[in-house]
């Protein structure tokens, strides 16, 4: 079984309000998890620590990092672990546990559960960053293109960023989209990851959006970045700025790994990132024409570099694109 993009992200945005938005509001309060496939755990938090318990009906011996205290007795585990800065990991383990209930509903709970634990052990047993240089880079892109967007949009286009890099665009919107990409100041060209992410549709206005990123000794962490970023949109919309860290702490950016990055960025200025409309004329709009001879089928091409110094792409204000 294969899981919707849409239902895994419910499911994230379900774990995440469970955790941060009632869990954490008051010591001693317990949570019933709101997934049908884990509705068996509950968890708790008590004393600066959540606690998530679950039924146990034969043994398991997982490997977990030494910031995970696994408890488990005749017909119940626990694994406890400091909210903070840990509660992004626990909603990730859950997560994770509720996606092995649903594809693979034949293996107990308590087996999903140890390999689980054990992916985070593995998780946390890499070395260097926890997220590379290019993934980076690239969510910097969509940054910016979410805080150009937030003016004309609101917390719309906070809610419309897939920041699980699944959807066929980053931000997603009713009738528009921006694809968010990420340059070196000094290329031209960006990478275009399949041949349906600029393809031209009448039902949406499509925008794509390139950031010049650039590296420096003396820029900012990646964390110190996102902080930046997120302190500012909280000082114009709060609401926006709560989900937008918790889909940041959902793909690999918490406080219990910030210590781990040591790439420097420039932050971006406003006139670093341009805007160009995908139209049915655009050169991306290729793919969907009919082309004599048409590509074999054994041919098989899924990403493309996109020359943007042609001529043919003209940068055009983001507000005119999006009315």
């Amino acid at each position: 079984m294969t899981l919707e993009i849409e239902e895994i992200k419910r499911a994230m945005n379900i774990v995440n309000k469970q955790i941060t938005g009632r869990l954490l509001s008051k010591n001693k309060m317990k949570v019933k998890l709101g997934l049908d496939a884990i509705q068996e755990m509950w968890a708790l938090h008590e004393d600066g620590n959540i606690i998530i318990c679950g039924p146990m009906n034969e043994e398991i011996n997982p490997k977990y990092p030494k910031w995970i205290v696994f408890e488990s007795d005749s017909n119940q585990f626990r694994i406890i672990a400091e909210a903070n800065p840990y509660a992004p990991e626990m909603a990730f383990f859950l997560i994770e546990v509720w996606k092995g209930m649903k594809t693979d509903p034949d293996t107990t709970l308590e087996q999903h559960v140890e390999q689980s634990l054990s992916l985070i052990e593995q998780r946390w047993k890499l070395n260097g960053e926890p997220l590379n240089r290019k993934t980076q880079r690239g969510l910097i892109g969509e940054l910016e293109a979410i805080r150009h967007v937030h003016p004309i949009k609101g917390l719309e286009a906070v809610d419309a960023w897939d920041h699980t890099s699944h959807a066929k665009h980053d931000l997603s919107g009713v009738g528009w989209a921006v694809e968010a990409k990420s340059r070196s100041p000094d290329s031209n060209m960006v990478s275009i990851s399949s041949l349906d992410q600029l393809k031209w549709s009448d039902t949406v206005k499509l925008v794509l959006s390139v950031t010049s990123v650039k590296s420096d000794k003396d820029g900012l962490l990646f964390p110190d970045y996102v902080d930046s970023r997120h302190e500012e949109l909280k000082s114009i919309d709060p609401d926006a700025a709560s989900v937008l860290l918790i889909k940041l702490q959902s793909c690999g950016y918490n406080e219990a790994t910030r210590h781990r990055f040591k790439s420097r960025w420039v932050v971006p200025e406003l006139e670093d990132t341009v805007f160009f409309k995908i139209n049915q004329d655009s050169p991306t709009n290729w793919w969907s024409w009919q082309v004599e001879p048409s590509r074999p089928k054994e041919i098989k091409v899924h990403q493309y570099k996109l020359d943007l110094s042609t001529g043919t792409f003209n940068e055009e204000p983001l507000q005119n694109l999006l009315d």
